[in-house]
């Protein structure tokens, strides 16, 4: 059984409907079946059959316009259920955008974004936009998903009606943020094997992982969509690029570095000057009677770093990783050349010296610095922001066929210099 329709009808419809009851009335009052038809004479001159006439026609037409009108809003009545609201609030942390022709429409250039350095990422936030809402096309378009039912549609055994406007919530917009990654020229460049994970990070938390990075194969771009707070944090939503438990973020709101396990990367460049760099010769006669072992050394060259890959050869340190917050990397590189000799070992010394006079070691092994076959490099990990250090090199050598041989060279110097 059908319910009863409550009755909706406001205050003038009754006004009006007033009219319509008292229409026969009147047509009984005109033609003098009620009493008082012949009280009130005209007097205009018209005959009182000539103003009844037109009172009963005035009546009869204004009974039809009420009836049309009363019929409009019953009319309405019966739809007025039917009209229910064609939004829908989301339900959705972060995705990744489907069209970027859409997207790209809806953003704008996000200028002054800050640059983020990691090994083979090197990231910016390109474009950016905060939305009230989305239509259910452009919906559509960015996730590659159907609408929504609109709220309040589809319960009872109603039929859904598809939502026509997306809304991110209460106090919430829709964030749209575009980004590009390319090859971050990493000195010294982790050997092959390693690689860099970028995800997408929604409250802190790894939500998406877009891809992996490595040597040769760096080019990377992408756009998402979240819901966000009005007035957004910048961690609110980030891209996050991780590498031997070493992660930096982004903000995809603001374009701002939000994390960094090496502030140093931000703070001035990795630039190393050197300078007064003395340069060492000698010979060294060989027991076999071969000729001499002839050596000839400077320092070539210097770089920080705030990561080296871990290097089983020890290549630039070892097992090193990423340097601490509040330190760094200093990679100096000798160019040592010298003829081999299987009779002659050099024991050589590298130190680099600080201003306040403090010694530093290398992270290699000084044979491994020295040999033939040696990377001739020195790691040392040192303060962040230090301006300046020495570094200290004093070669020796010994002989396997003569154990009284021991000879140690003066020292050569050169300066470093950091920006």
């Amino acid at each position: 059984m059908t319910s009863r329709r409550q009755f909706r009808s406001t205050p003038a419809l009754l006004a009006r409907r007033g009219v319509l009851l008292s229409g026969p009335a009147l047509l009984l009052a005109g033609c003098g079946l009620l009493p008082g038809g012949d009280d009130a004479a005209p007097t205009d001159g018209t005959t009182a059959e000539d103003a009844d006439d037109a009172a009963a026609e005035g009546s009869v037409e204004d009974a039809a316009d009420d009836v049309d009108d009363a019929q409009a809003v019953e009319d309405a009545d019966e739809q007025a259920p039917g009209a229910a609201s064609t939004q829908a609030v989301l339900d959705i942390t972060v995705v990744e955008v489907e069209d970027e022709i859409v997207a790209g429409g809806l953003m704008q250039r996000l200028e002054g974004s800050e640059t983020l350095r990691h090994p083979f990422a090197e990231v910016t936030v390109t474009s950016t936009a905060l939305l009230d809402s989305l239509t259910a096309e452009q919906y559509t378009a960015l996730t590659g998903e159907e609408v929504p039912p609109a709220d309040g549609t589809g319960e009872d055994g109603d039929e859904p009606v598809p939502a026509t406007t997306l809304l991110p919530g209460t106090m919430k917009k829709f964030l749209l943020a575009a980004w590009e990654s390319t090859d971050a020229q990493w000195v010294p460049e982790p050997r092959s094997g390693p690689s860099t994970t970028l995800h997408i990070a929604y409250g802190g938390n790894d939500d998406i992982r877009v891809t992996s990075v490595q040597s040769g194969d760096t080019e990377r771009s992408g756009i998402v969509l979240a819901v966000v707070d009005a007035t957004p944090d910048p961690r609110a939503v980030t891209l996050r690029a991780s590498i031997e438990d070493g992660a930096q973020d982004i903000s995809l709101v603001d374009g701002s570095i939000v994390s960094t396990v090496a502030p140093r990367l931000y703070t001035g460049d990795y630039a190393v000057e050197v300078s007064d760099a003395g340069v060492f010769e000698t010979e060294i006669e060989d027991e076999y009677g071969t000729a001499p072992m002839q050596v000839r050394g400077t320092v070539e060259s210097a770089l920080l770093t705030s990561f080296l890959y871990p290097d089983s050869t020890a290549t630039w340190g070892g097992m090193l990783k990423w340097a601490d917050e509040d330190e760094v990397f200093v990679v100096v590189q000798l160019d040592w050349e010298k003829n081999y000799s299987s009779n002659i070992t050099e024991l050589g010394e590298v130190v680099l010296e600080l201003p306040d006079g403090t010694e530093l070691t290398p992270e290699q092994d000084p044979v491994r610095i020295f040999s033939h076959h040696g990377s001739h490099t020195a790691t040392f990990t040192v303060p962040a922001h230090l301006e300046t250090a020495t570094v200290r090199i004093t070669p020796r050598y010994q002989k396997a066929l003569d154990s009284d041989f021991d000879e140690t060279h003066d020292p050569l110097t050169a300066t470093l210099t950091f920006t």
